[in-house]
Order: C-alpha cells, then structure tokens, then sequence
C-alpha cells in the first residue's frame, strides 16, 4: 500500500455559432505522486485527455455528429532485480454518424468509429542491476508493444408504434486488430498452472 497526492485540471468549453452547429471541447491533465517505505513500485503516473464534439443540423429531421479524442497514461514503477519499467499508453478514437427520419414514424442512423490503442513497455536497469537481469534485457529487447485497433461500423432504423412503444433494429459490423502478448506469443498460447491453455484470435 502506498499513499498517493493526485493534482488535476480540466476545462470544458461549449461554442454554439450559429443555430444550427454546436461545438464542445474539453481539455483534462494530471499526476500522481506515490510514496511508501519502499523502493518498490509504483512512484508517479501522469495522464492527459483531449476531446473535440460537433453536431450539426443539415435540415429539422436530419443531423450529423462527429468526436475524436486522445488520451495519454504514463505510469512509472520499479520492480525487483534492477528493472525501471515506464508504461506508456496512447489511445485516439474517431467517429461520424449520421441521425435523421425518413417519416414521421420512422428513424434511421448510422455511424462509422475507429479506434487505435497501442501501449509501450519501456524497460531500463538501475545500476544495482545484477548481470543476469542485463543479460536478459539485453537478449529480448524487453516487452514486445501492444496493439489494439477496432473499426465499426453501426446502423439502425426506429419505428414508432404508439405513444408507449416502438420498435427498433440494430445492425453491427466490426473488425478488430490485437496482438496483446500476455494471451499467445510467436503462435503460442497462454498456459495456465494446471496445464490447460488459452489462445486469444488477434484477428476479430
């Protein structure tokens, strides 16, 4: 257990131009700071968080909206045997969609998103390191990055029966991308303490 100060800031700020177009933005950033009586662990994370929202009113029935947005995390940590290990992770996702009525009963929309995460393990040795913990740096580069990437794409169609209920449909499509290590590595699956194993498709 450690105790941990955190410091963080966030603006929000709403812009409407005219009355058909409606911007938000918001900004948000921080750090932690830990301390415990060890050298161990967790000693400070930082993070920081971008978004931009828009909607727009093509005509009274139809309109489209858009987002994209970045996000950053960095924690470091020390581990035992001499390792310094900082993990970064950047994530940016965007999205357009589309809303309107094709009656006075019937609503359709549709959306496209995608998503691109990648997260790094950078590794370093203190200098009290010991000579096997660099050799074993030195022979596998560290931990390899992981990659996550998704693409959707999204459709439905609303249909009012009455003033208590309606009836909706919704369609997806999806692809995702994802190499996370930690279930199969180089065609090898995960292998839990009883032998049985576990092997994640990358492709989705």
């Amino acid at each position: 257990l450690a105790d941990r100060e955190r410091n963080k800031a966030r603006l929000i700020a709403d812009w409407a131009p005219t009355e058909t177009l409606a911007l938000q933005l918001s900004l948000e950033g921080g750090q932690d700071r830990f301390s415990a009586p060890t050298s161990y662990g967790l000693q400070r994370t930082r993070m920081e968080q971008a978004s931009l929202d828009a909607s727009y009113a093509l005509t009274d029935n139809w309109s489209i909206t858009g987002n994209i947005s970045y996000a950053s995390q960095v924690l470091h940590q020390v581990r035992p045997a001499g390792y310094v290990l900082s993990f970064d992770n950047k994530s940016t996702s965007v999205e357009l969609g589309a809303t309107g009525k094709l009656a006075s009963k019937i609503q359709v929309g549709a959306s496209m998103s995608f998503i691109d995460d990648k997260s790094v393990y950078a590794q370093a040795l203190d200098p009290l390191a010991g000579a096997d913990s660099a050799a074993l740096l030195a022979a596998t580069g560290g931990l390899p990055d992981i990659l996550y990437r998704q693409a959707a794409l999204k459709l439905f169609a609303k249909y009012t029966v009455d003033k208590q209920s309606s009836v909706r449909l919704d369609l997806l499509a999806q692809r995702t991308r994802f190499n996370d290590w930690t279930w199969g590595l180089d065609g090898q699956p995960f292998v839990y303490a009883d032998g049985s194993t576990l092997w994640r498709n990358p492709i989705q």
